[in-house]
């Protein structure tokens, strides 16, 4: 629905700006420069109605809106000397720190090394640690482990045992021991 309210609101500022000026309208010219941004705010306060509304029914975020979030995560550096984990393709290479709902992800790519992929299965065997077999979903939902969006697989830090510390502009990965999830 705001798709076609921005193309109607798009079209209308421009196209009717140059058939107006092509004609020597004012009057188009005017409606046209008012009427376009006039449709294009509309699509812009339905677009926050929505996330209040699925913020106050603690709605899960749409796909959309987790592109979005990906799309705007701050990348870093990451760094996994510390957990024992040689990260892909090289020490310090960026990727994406996202949090969704509390919970960080991460592409899955960093830990190509550890990863058996099998169907829908992903199997992490991280060194010092037992194996971890998640299943990868098709969307992102609260708490969701494992989950695809635009061909890449993002994983729960915690989900695979891990934690990361942001310090500066680099990621230092770190093994959560048992003793860290009982306090969690």
């Amino acid at each position: 629905m705001r798709a076609i309210i921005d193309l109607f609101g798009y079209l209308i500022l421009v196209g009717g700006t140059i058939v107006g000026l092509m004609s020597g309208s004012v009057t188009l010219i005017v409606l046209s420069l008012f009427g376009g941004p006039v449709l294009l705010g509309v699509s812009h306060l339905i677009g926050i109605a929505e996330n209040v509304q699925a913020h106050l029914l603690d709605l899960p975020p749409t796909m959309d809106t987790v592109r979005s979030f990906i799309k705007k995560a701050p990348e870093y550096a990451i760094d996994g000397s510390d957990a024992g984990i040689e990260v892909y393709p090289s020490a310090d290479a960026n990727y994406e720190w996202i949090e969704l709902n509390g919970d960080v992800y991460m592409r899955s790519k960093p830990f190509r090394k550890y990863i058996e992929h099998v169907d829908n299965r992903y199997s992490f065997a991280l060194p010092g640690r037992e194996t971890v077999v998640l299943r990868a979903f098709d969307h992102y939902y609260k708490g969701a482990p494992l989950f695809w969006s635009d061909g890449h697989a993002y994983v729960m830090l915690s989900a695979i045992g891990l934690t990361g510390v942001r310090e500066n502009d680099r990621v230092a990965l770190r093994a959560i021991h048992p003793a860290e999830e009982a306090i969690d």
